[in-house]
């Protein structure tokens, strides 16, 4: 039997370069999905929406097709030309975008959102699946997080745009002119080579690749099963993203129950967004590889002891002044637990997950995070609002906001007992 191939333990090439254009489109993808929560105070308005309709259009909705559509779009991240893939679902939102532009009533802008949902499912399962086939284990938490960088940027820049472009262009020319931007950088991704798979990995017994969708499905479930550090992973996901959701009405709550003007809050709001959750990301990704590299529990127990500490700021952040410099700090401790979340949790969930399951495994985790933490989280938001608002409860989006902020809290337990089963899985390799 020959030898097996010695382990690569350095970045491919051209590596960063594939990195670099992975995190553009992901900035330009959280623009696109960010921008209606960006100008929510005036789509609302324009198109006379209430608190739950535009819990759907930002929630529900969109995180439906966006996720189901995940699934499908996994498996074909691990079986065909995944550059390709993403061009495909480039090409797709960035045209419905557009459509979004034209809408007149809550169904227009709602069956645009759906198809928006459809193309922006190809991105991370296939982004995450070449980057790791490009970085070697040791730096994917800080591949990951550079990745997510895009969120923070894209988010940041939706609420700058608003704030910036919202009083002279108008929310409809802006989505004319972010539609037209994502079509422009469609034919450079049908030009990226698609890297060799499993080239930083160790070797692992052939498997036999899943005929469909489900199969795939219970083939991630076994390993879910056979990994109960990659269950527990994938559940605090959930929780981790419930508060995300309900952040989609922060501009309405700014606006409304905290005395903000809506364009000088919203550059503010983007600006500090950009700055902490880049600072964010490079602390889950950085300190993530670190501590995992000299303590036992790996980039879970890290992340679980990081929200322990600064979750109290968090609940504060709903009852402060706006007037007090805690609540901006408290606001910005905010983008950087959003973001610190990523380059731990992918790159534990990519680690964990065979090489010819990452994609189909990957979108599971944000078909899990999305659908159920992120769309609930936004639906159950509004709702409570709405609720509370009709029962003459002062604040109410302030209490629906505290409510889901509350729940969010089961993170803490379920990566802490994550990282107790990493380090059981761990040991058992070790012998």
């Amino acid at each position: 039997m020959p030898a097996a191939a010695p382990l690569q333990t350095s970045p491919a090439r051209n590596a960063n370069w594939l990195l670099a254009l992975l995190i553009l489109v992901n900035v330009l993808n959280m623009v696109d999905r960010n921008l209606i929560s960006s100008f929510g105070p005036q789509i609302t308005a324009d198109l006379n929406l209430t608190d739950t309709q535009f819990g759907y259009l930002t929630g529900l909705l969109f995180v439906f097709f966006y996720t189901v559509m995940g699934l499908f779009v996994g498996r074909l991240a691990d079986t065909t030309h995944r550059p390709r893939l993403i061009a495909a679902g480039l090409a797709l939102w960035s045209l419905l975008t557009v459509v979004s532009g034209v809408a007149k009533n809550f169904l227009h802008i709602a069956v645009a959102r759906m198809f928006i949902g459809v193309g922006e499912a190809c991105l991370s399962p296939a982004s995450m699946s070449m980057l790791s086939d490009t970085y070697p284990q040791q730096s994917r938490g800080l591949a990951a997080g550079l990745y997510y960088l895009g969120l923070p940027l894209g988010a940041g820049a939706s609420f700058i745009i608003a704030g910036v472009f919202g009083p002279t262009l108008g929310w409809r020319n802006c989505f004319y002119i972010l539609g037209a931007l994502g079509l422009f950088l469609v034919p450079v991704m049908l030009w990226l080579r698609d890297p060799p798979r499993g080239s930083f990995d160790a070797p692992q017994p052939e498997a036999q690749l899943a005929a469909n969708v489900r199969e795939s499905l219970a083939q991630v479930w076994q390993v879910c099963r056979r990994s109960p550090a990659l269950a527990w992973a994938m559940i605090g996901a959930v929780f981790m993203h419930l508060p995300i959701g309900s952040a989609q009405f922060v501009q309405l709550w700014l606006v409304r129950e905290r005395g903000f003007e809506a364009s000088e809050i919203a550059i503010t709001y983007g600006v500090l967004f950009i700055v902490f959750g880049i600072i964010g990301s490079l602390i889950g990704g950085v300190l993530g590889d670190w501590y995992q590299a000299r303590f036992r529990g790996g980039r879970l127990r890290f992340f679980a002891i990081y929200l322990l500490v600064t979750t109290p700021l968090i609940i504060s952040y709903r009852f402060v002044s706006p007037e007090s410099p805690l609540f901006y700090i408290a606001m910005c401790v905010g983008f950087m637990n959003f973001m610190a979340f990523f380059g731990p949790v992918y790159a534990t969930v990519q680690d964990l997950a065979p090489a010819k399951l990452r994609g189909i495994t990957t979108a599971v985790l944000i078909l899990m995070s999305n659908l159920i933490g992120l769309g609930l989280g936004a639906v159950a938001t509004g709702i409570l609002s709405d609720v509370y608002n009709q029962a003459g409860v002062v604040d109410p989006l302030t209490w629906s906001l505290l409510t889901v902020d509350t729940l969010a809290a089961f993170t803490i337990v379920s990566f802490f007992v994550g990282a107790h089963y990493w380090q059981k899985e761990r040991d058992a390799i070790a012998g």
